[in-house]
């Protein structure tokens, strides 16, 4: 065996693609970095430590690139000085001199796909948590210049001055600050502060874990505005969250172990999409159970019975001739002369509602919680005081304030229930709820679009790594073909096929997870990027062989 070409040619390819390597890995984790750095969740500081965990990051996209050009360049080069000539004078065939190509190919395959398994995701983990931490310090920052903070999803933060203080070991937290004179308002779904909070002093803890990175937010002393009343009311102690963390390294199949993702596989619910449809599915289902809940007590005894719904300092005991199940409540009607009756306090009543008609509103779980609650509207109004026949006040039309069933409608630990047991919970509603059916499908296509994420990520990875080495090959083959060109033009066909392989790879993977498109069509596609190359590769060794 010629070890001494095969050692020359090793070194020089790994010597052109070392400095391939490190040049595109760095140039693109800079550009990674970019973005959250214009966004403000990067000080200069830190930009350096997020480039170095990105770079291990970028192999995947450097390592081909770099080894069509070291490829290219060397054989070329070997091609115009008429060293691949000289082999062939001395016996050599052309598979013989391609051979040290195709085991650097095979060695680069195998760790690339390692890498890509078991060590990369770790250094995304560590970039994402160098996100977290400055977010923290930007934080301080951004407040203590007077400017609000909205990096926390679904509030806004702003103080008089913040510190930043080591964290009490008992809170288990890594990052701690203490604000005073803090102001936190909650968004609601078009962005909007819905409900503002004021407080002396406002604590606000980072914990990291393997499960991500939340944030809660304690107000000490706090003045609260409820905008259902429009009151301020005082709380001694108002948390919010745990709030997670958004960052650019979601948890998401792409940024996972090999073991993580067998272990998503077995638990889904770690997935955002499917933990946020799995809290959909039990929020729709309290929402169905309190509506059949009032409407079979409703019901009861002909409406004669009632239904006791509690407000904030009292109970109320609604009554109504008839009703009838609609879209998002419950409608009440009264019969002939038999009013819909409203009586509080609900044991020693002291005042009385009569109305023509009337609907009962079922308004989700507020923030954090999972007990949806009741809003009364009713029509053709009279108020009455007990024991007094004459009614006090008459209007078109009046409301109750949000009320609630007075035990829990579903257990605190129903979300915690494995998928398949909140399923089997909520089948008999999502017999007679859209919503609850709708959020029922939506759980199981997640479900089932996460696995498809799964098995083409897989895939890509190893389709990545193979690429690697069919580069590595069709760049030596090419050159040796076109050794009258200059290494440019030659360079420029390995890139390109480099480039439509990458896209391909990455149409194949949409595919895969696509709900209207087989997984086996999109896995196919998937693979037909490194197919192309191998065919040309071929192709093009079989001219280079008749001559």
């Amino acid at each position: 065996m010629p070890w001494t070409l095969y050692r020359y040619i090793l070194i020089e390819l790994i010597k052109i693609m070392t400095m391939v390597v490190v040049m595109l890995v760095f140039v693109i984790s800079f550009a990674a970095a970019i973005k959250p750095m214009s966004d403000g969740l990067l000080s200069a500081g830190a930009v350096i430590k997020f480039v170095g965990y990105s770079a291990p990051t970028m192999l995947g996209f450097a390592l081909p690139f770099a080894g069509a050009f070291a490829s290219t360049l060397v054989f070329i080069r070997m091609a115009s000085d008429n060293e691949i000539i000289a082999c062939s004078a001395s016996g050599m065939s052309y598979a013989k001199v391609l051979a040290p190509v195709a085991a650097l190919g095979l060695v680069l395959t195998m760790g690339l796909f390692y890498l890509s398994n078991f060590v990369v995701p770790g250094f995304y983990k560590s970039a994402a948590q160098t996100l977290e931490n400055d977010l923290m310090s930007v934080l301080v920052t951004q407040l203590d210049q007077n400017r609000p903070f909205t990096e926390i999803p679904g509030f806004v933060v702003y103080a008089d001055s913040a510190t930043q203080k080591e964290a009490p070991p008992e809170t288990g937290a890594s990052r701690y600050i203490r604000l005073e004179g803090a102001t936190v308002g909650e968004f609601d779904n078009q962005q909007r502060v819905r409900v503002d909070s004021t407080a002396r002093i406002a604590n606000i803890l980072l914990f990291q874990d393997d499960e991500g990175s939340r944030v809660t937010i304690m107000l000490l002393d706090a003045m609260r505005y409820q905008p259902d009343t429009g009151e301020l009311e005082y709380v001694e102690r108002l948390p919010f969250g745990p709030v997670p963390l958004d960052t650019p390294f979601k948890d998401d199949p792409k940024f996972l172990s090999w073991p993580e993702l067998r272990e998503l596989d077995r638990k889904p619910e770690r997935y955002d999409d499917v933990k946020e449809s799995k809290t959909e599915l039990g929020v729709e289902y309290a929402v169905a159970q309190l509506r059949s809940l009032i409407f079979q007590q409703v019901r009861a005894d002909h409406g004669r019975e009632g239904v006791r719904l509690s407000g904030k300092n009292q109970e109320y005991l609604i009554r109504s001739p008839a009703a009838r199940m609609q879209s998002g409540g419950i409608r009440l009607l009264a019969r002939q002369n038999l009013p819909i009756t409203v009586e509080y306090p609900a044991d020693a009543p002291l005042r009385r509602m009569e109305a023509q008609s009337g609907f009962i509103k079922i308004n989700p779980p507020s923030y954090g919680g999972l007990e949806p609650s009741a809003s009364i509207e009713l029509f053709d109004l009279r108020v009455f005081t007990i024991p007094n026949t004459e009614a006090l006040t008459e209007a078109p039309e009046g409301s109750l304030p949000p009320l609630r069933w007075p035990e829990p409608v579903i257990e605190s630990e129903t979300l915690n229930n494995p998928i398949e047991q909140l399923q089997a919970l909520a089948s008999d509603q999502a017999a007679i709820s859209p919503n609850v059916s709708r959020a029922q499908t939506e759980l199981s296509n997640n479900i089932h679009k996460l696995g498809r994420k799964i098995v083409s990520q897989l895939h890509v990875r190893a389709a990545s790594a193979v690429t690697c080495l069919m580069l590595l090959l069709f760049g030596s083959v090419l050159a040796m073909h076109l050794k009258g060109q200059m290494p440019l033009v030659v360079f420029f066909w390995s890139f390109m096929l480099a480039i439509v392989s990458i896209i391909i790879i990455h149409t194949g993977q949409n595919l895969a997870t696509s709900r209207d498109t087989s997984i086996s069509v999109g896995l196919s596609v998937l693979w037909m990027g490194n197919i192309g190359i191998a065919l040309a590769s071929f192709v093009v060794y079989r001219k280079l062989a008749r001559n």
